[in-house]
């Protein structure tokens, strides 16, 4: 009798230590949700950090060989893509984002320079989209962006700023439109 009275304090003990530590990491929790904000917003601003950025001027030459510039890419409700070549969720947006009906979207891809493969997929899922620009990782128009997650699309008004973001199509088209 004496030992089942004892399992029973000490059940008792950790069950009581188990509330005070759930209690501890719900108060933990809820105090970094107070700091962080919504999940996909901004700290400081309580929205996305792109939304409000105004297209830098640029000169790039397209895959076809053609000359591109940020003021040529700009109007109403222009679609601008960044993709990695490196990263695999880019190539599933690549291929739908050239699926797109707009005539007027832009695909920006980042080459790394080590992965061959990797650009000639994303190329090949982006297929005959109306421009697709090539740049090497820190190209200069995602640095003054501030675009480091891939992938990344953007919806631009006519004065070439960003209107909406999200990193993914079906996510931009629906949240903007």
């Amino acid at each position: 009798m004496e030992f089942v009275v004892a399992a029973v304090v000490i059940l008792a003990v950790l069950a009581l230590l188990n509330l005070l530590i759930s209690c501890a990491v719900v108060r933990r929790l809820r105090d970094h949700e107070e700091r962080l904000g919504a999940p996909g917003k901004s700290r400081s601003e309580g929205r996305d950090p792109l939304i409000g950025r105004r297209l830098p001027a640029f000169d790039a030459l397209s895959t076809r060989g053609e000359r591109v510039s940020g003021s040529a890419i700009t109007g109403p409700d222009r679609l601008v893509a960044f993709f990695s070549a490196g990263c695999a969720p880019c190539r599933d947006q690549a291929a739908e984002f050239a699926r797109h009906p707009d005539a007027d979207r832009v695909a920006i891809v980042l080459m790394e320079p080590a992965a061959q493969t990797d650009q000639e997929a994303i190329l090949a899922a982006l297929g005959d989209s109306p421009i697709v620009v090539a740049e090497p990782t820190g190209s200069a128009v995602a640095e003054a962006l501030g675009v480091h997650r891939f992938p990344q699309l953007v919806l631009l008004d006519e004065a070439g700023v960003i209107v909406a973001s999200r990193h993914s199509l079906a996510a931009l088209t629906a949240g903007a439109r």
